[in-house]
């Protein structure tokens, strides 16, 4: 019975170890050396269209990856629309609403989030009149952990505003896969119970020991006699 739980505990730490791996993994990391590839196809925007959208996008890498705070005013002033702005952050309480707020974020991320690598040129854009859509995909190099590197993905809505293209919506996500770890968690809530259903059986048997053991105990009394 010990040589089967010491097995079942090791494929256990085997299963919890492959779920981390497969979290972790770049899902799409075959683009990252390509500029000609759209994961998510490149959408239905003219060539016109594209080509503006396009130097907005290099310029919001650009800001991402120069992080220089002193140029976050003209960053917003050219990136994003003044009104009616929302933009989701990768925690579930980053939700932000107004240029002051985006602010904050995008401030938040330059001093001390990491470095953010977008593939622009892969991105899929598309526009109905005033109004584009993008998605494409990156991946952050933490601050606080050079080896730590996750993958996101991006999406934003942009408006056409006398003429240049802005933000007006964006998101900010974690690109990971969670299947596996919902199948680990399944096991560790089914193992659980058992660890504690053994134990219990465990004290239980020492416990009934313990008492036959000082019933047999001859009485102090008893030895004298």
């Amino acid at each position: 019975m010990k040589i089967v739980l010491q097995i079942f505990k090791i494929v256990l730490i085997a299963l919890l170890l492959y779920s981390v791996i497969i979290i972790l993994r770049h899902p799409h990391k075959a683009y990252y050396k390509t500029n000609d590839a759209y994961i998510y196809s490149n959408g239905n925007a003219s060539d016109s269209d594209r080509s503006e959208i396009m130097k907005q996008l290099h310029a919001f890498q650009d800001g991402y990856s120069k992080r220089d705070t002193a140029q976050l005013k003209p960053f917003m002033e050219q990136l994003f629309s003044q009104e009616n702005i929302l933009v989701l952050g990768t925690m579930p309480q980053e939700i932000l609403i107004g240029v002051e707020k985006v602010s904050k974020l995008v401030l938040s991320d330059w001093k001390s989030w990491g470095d953010c690598t977008f593939l622009m040129d892969n991105a899929h854009i598309s526009t109905a009149g005033n109004v584009a859509w993008i998605s494409t995909i990156g991946y952050v190099k933490f601050d606080m952990s050079r080896f730590l590197i996750l993958p996101l993905r991006l999406s934003a809505v942009m408006v056409r505003e006398n003429p240049v293209w802005k933000f007006q919506y964006m998101q900010f996500q974690f690109d990971l896969d969670f299947t596996f770890l919902l199948f680990t968690l399944v096991v560790l809530m089914i193992w659980l119970p058992v660890s504690l259903l053994v134990l219990t059986v465990m004290i239980v048997k020492r416990v009934r020991l313990s008492i036959k053991s000082e019933a047999q105990l001859p009485c102090v009394g008893d030895s004298q006699e």
